[in-house]
């Protein structure tokens, strides 16, 4: 008997595990989902939520709009499709004459490595298949196309880079414990405290999530997110590979600030907070702290999760760089002990406006 609930437990495991593997959104998914006339909020969300393998090839950005795929889809796709196929002349007046609209094309270029040629000769050939003077101006000067884009965290300009040391008169002007942004844009470098926002606006499921489960019973699960107010953090920090600069206090081990549940006695280093990138809606921003099944319960920040790479100064000051850039975006440090997440959340966040996708 025993082995017959053991293996019956351990066939539903695998379900909920296949039903995983399989969520692997295409081409063809989303091409369904618009014929079938779901929600647009909701493929958009869909999209965000799942693992994908979209074909956004110049081909599969044609076949995409004939089917006719909206706009607002077709970018969310082309962004969770990093990197993108390099593009050429022919790519450009293919997407033209595939009727993709401009804004789109304006985006692809945005999105993507090029490799125009605009010769004399060349520039005749795009007229001649009457690719529009807007678009070719744009592929003489791609960034051009960021300049346009309706991302607003991407910016013109040159950042400067850091110092690779924090210098040693700067050590004794951080006020408080706390996590630090070092501004770099002068010889004197600024140090900026990131203020934190506490929330409990945690969020369970979806609508997508719910009517699954409904059919399914809960095997698939739902996620558990947090709402954050606003399209945009209020620090806004611009920089292509920001320099962080954690501080903590010498009380009890370290502790960098006092919350009303305590969560932060006893932090020992970074390792302790995780960075996320949040989603961006209609309705704020949200990140993803967990996720139940039926059968399954998980804690912590996989999802957005982006690494970085710390060093000591002292036994109370740590340095938090990257090794790459980091995409221009919306982002928080957490403090990442998922026992503690029933409470509400100490939450740093901030804009990063850059140069990078």
């Amino acid at each position: 008997m025993k082995k017959s609930i053991y293996f019956l437990v351990g066939m539903l495991l695998g379900i909920d595990s296949i039903l995983y593997a399989q969520e692997v959104l295409n081409n063809q998914s989303i091409i369904t989902l618009v014929r079938a006339k779901v929600a647009r909020d909701l493929i958009l969300d869909k999209i965000k939520a799942s693992a994908s393998q979209f074909n956004m090839s110049t081909n599969g950005l044609v076949e995409l709009k004939q089917a006719t795929v909206p706009d607002p889809i077709l970018d969310a796709m082309m962004l969770a499709s990093s990197p993108l196929p390099t593009l050429r002349n022919q790519d450009v007046i293919d997407l033209y004459t595939g009727k993709v609209s401009r804004e789109i094309i304006t985006k692809k270029i945005q999105y993507s490595e090029t490799s125009f040629n605009l010769s004399t000769d060349d520039i005749v050939a795009l007229k001649a298949a009457k690719v529009p003077d807007q678009l070719v101006k744009v592929m003489m000067v791609p960034k051009r196309a960021q300049q346009q884009s309706t991302n607003p965290n991407l910016i013109a300009g040159v950042l400067a880079p850091h110092p690779e040391t924090l210098p040693t008169a700067v050590r004794s002007r951080f006020a408080e414990p706390g996590i630090y942004y070092e501004e770099y844009k002068t010889p004197k470098p600024q140090y900026l405290q990131v203020e934190p926002t506490t929330t409990n606006q945690t969020k369970t499921g979806s609508v997508g999530e719910a009517v699954i489960n409904q059919y399914t019973g809960g095997i698939p699960g739902t996620t558990q997110r947090v709402g954050l107010a606003n399209k945009s953090a209020n620090m806004v920090v611009e920089d292509n590979r920001p320099v962080f600069y954690l501080v903590f206090s010498g009380v009890n081990r370290k502790t960098m600030n006092d919350v009303a549940e305590s969560i932060f006695d006893g932090v020992a280093s970074p390792n302790d907070f995780v960075l996320i990138r949040a989603k961006v809606s209609g309705r704020g921003r949200e990140v993803i702290i967990g996720r139940q099944s039926a059968y399954t319960s998980e804690s912590g920040f996989s999802t957005g999760a982006v690494p970085f790479r710390f060093k000591k100064i002292s036994n109370t000051l740590y340095k938090v760089y990257f090794e790459q850039d980091v995409a221009a975006g919306e982002y928080a440090f957490l403090y990442n002990k998922g026992s503690e997440f029933s409470s509400s959340l100490k939450i740093y966040d901030f804009s990063l406006r850059n140069n990078t996708k």
